[in-house]
C-alpha cells in the first residue's frame, strides 16, 4: 500500500503541475469575468492518452452504465435515459480497486490538490475539500446523434456544485463528427467548442447554460464537479420584484438568478434540444415516451414561472434583447 501511495503521489505531482501551468492568471481572470475559459493541452499528450485508454477499457469491459437525467416534478423525481451515452462515477466502489484505471483513481483520490490550487488562484469560488465534495464522472458517447439538452450543472438547491471542469479525450475528432459543447452565457452569443483531445473547458456550474450537440461519432470525456460553499445563497435563488425591471438586467445577467428565467427566455432553444436528445437521437421519435415526458415537464415549468404578469413582462423584455447579442 505504501508503494501504491508513493506512485499515486508522484502521478499527482505530474498532472497537478500540468494543470497549474496551464491555468494561468489570465485563464483564472477570464473564468471569473466571463464565467468560462477554454484551456488546450491541459494534461499533456502522454497523460491525456493514458486517460483515453483507461476510459476505452472501462467501456469495452462493461463498467459503464447508461446515462439518466432526472427531472424534479410535483409528484417526485422522474428519470429519463439518454440514448447511447454511458457513464461511470468514481464514487462507485466497484471501480476503486481496478488497476486498469489507476490514473482516474488517483485523480479522484488526490483531487484536493486541484481544489487548493483553484482556491488559491480564484478564492471567490470557495471550493470545498474532501472526496464527498467532488465528483469525477467518465463518459462514453457512442454517436448515433446522442446529445444533451440545455441545462445548468447546478440548477438550484440542494445542489452544491460551484465549478465544472470538462476534459475531452478524442484524438481522432474531426469536423462533422459532432458532439461539440455549446455554451450560452445569459443574453450573450453562443460559444461552440469542438471536443478536441486534451482540451479542458472550465465554467461556473451555477451560471453557464450549456448543451452537447448531436454526436455522429464516438466522443470521450470526463468531468470533475467541485462543490462550493459560495453557491445557492438566498440572493442566488429567490427572484424579487426589484430584479424584474430593465435596470436589473446586468445584475440578473451575471448572477445565478438567471437560472430561474432562462427556460422562459430561451424556451424554443430548450424545446429544440429536448427533441434532439429524447426524440431524434439514435433513430428515436418525437412520439417516444421520454420525449413526451421531457416536453411536458418543460411546459409545466414554464406555466409555473409565468403565472405572474410582472415576470411575463420582464421575460418578454429579455427575449427582445436576445437578437441584439446573437
Amino acid at each position: 500500500d505504501t508503494c501504491d501511495d508513493a506512485v499515486m503521489a508522484a502521478e499527482k505531482d505530474g498532472w497537478c503541475a500540468a494543470v497549474e501551468e496551464k491555468v494561468t492568471n489570465e485563464v483564472s481572470k477570464e473564468l471569473l469575468e466571463k464565467g468560462f475559459a477554454i484551456v488546450d493541452g491541459i494534461f499533456g499528450k502522454e497523460t491525456s492518452g493514458v486517460f483515453q485508454d483507461q476510459l476505452e477499457w472501462l467501456h469495452k469491459n462493461g463498467h459503464m452504465l447508461p446515462n439518466h437525467v432526472q427531472f424534479q416534478t410535483s409528484g417526485g423525481p422522474v428519470n429519463l435515459e439518454k440514448p447511447n451515452i454511458f457513464e461511470a462515477d468514481m464514487h462507485d466502489g466497484k471501480l476503486s480497486n481496478l488497476e486498469e484505471i489507476a490514473l482516474f483513481r488517483q485523480l479522484f483520490e488526490n483531487g484536493d490538490a486541484l481544489v487548493n490550487f483553484f482556491n488559491t488562484s480564484m478564492p471567490t469560488l470557495g471550493l470545498k475539500e474532501g472526496k464527498k465534495h467532488r465528483t469525477v464522472k467518465l463518459q462514453y458517447n457512442n454517436g448515433g446523434g446522442a446529445c444533451f439538452p440545455w441545462h445548468y450543472d447546478n440548477p438550484s438547491r440542494p445542489n452544491n456544485r460551484g465549478l465544472t471542469m470538462l476534459v475531452y479525450l478524442n484524438s481522432d475528432w474531426a469536423e462533422g463528427h459532432g458532439g461539440e459543447l455549446e455554451l450560452l452565457p445569459f443574453l450573450e452569443p453562443k460559444v461552440t467548442i469542438p471536443p478536441l483531445m486534451d482540451r479542458a473547458v472550465l465554467f461556473r456550474s451555477d451560471r453557464i447554460l450549456h448543451r452537447v450537440l448531436p454526436s455522429q461519432s464516438k466522443r470521450l470525456c470526463f468531468t470533475i464537479w467541485f462543490d462550493s460553499a459560495m453557491v445557492n445563497a438566498d440572493d442566488d435563488v429567490f427572484l424579487k420584484a426589484k430584479h424584474l425591471q430593465p435596470t436589473a438586467v446586468e445584475t440578473v445577467k451575471h448572477s445565478p438568478l438567471q437560472r430561474i428565467l432562462s427556460r422562459a427566455v430561451y424556451r424554443e432553444e430548450y424545446e429544440e434540444s429536448l427533441l434532439e436528445c429524447f426524440g431524434h437521437a439514435q433513430g428515436g421519435s418525437v412520439e417516444s415516451k421520454a420525449c413526451k415526458i421531457s416536453l411536458k415537464l418543460h411546459n409545466a415549468h414554464l406555466q409555473g414561472l409565468l403565472k405572474s404578469e410582472q415576470v411575463v413582462e420582464f421575460v418578454e423584455y429579455l427575449r427582445h434583447l436576445k437578437p441584439l447579442v446573437s
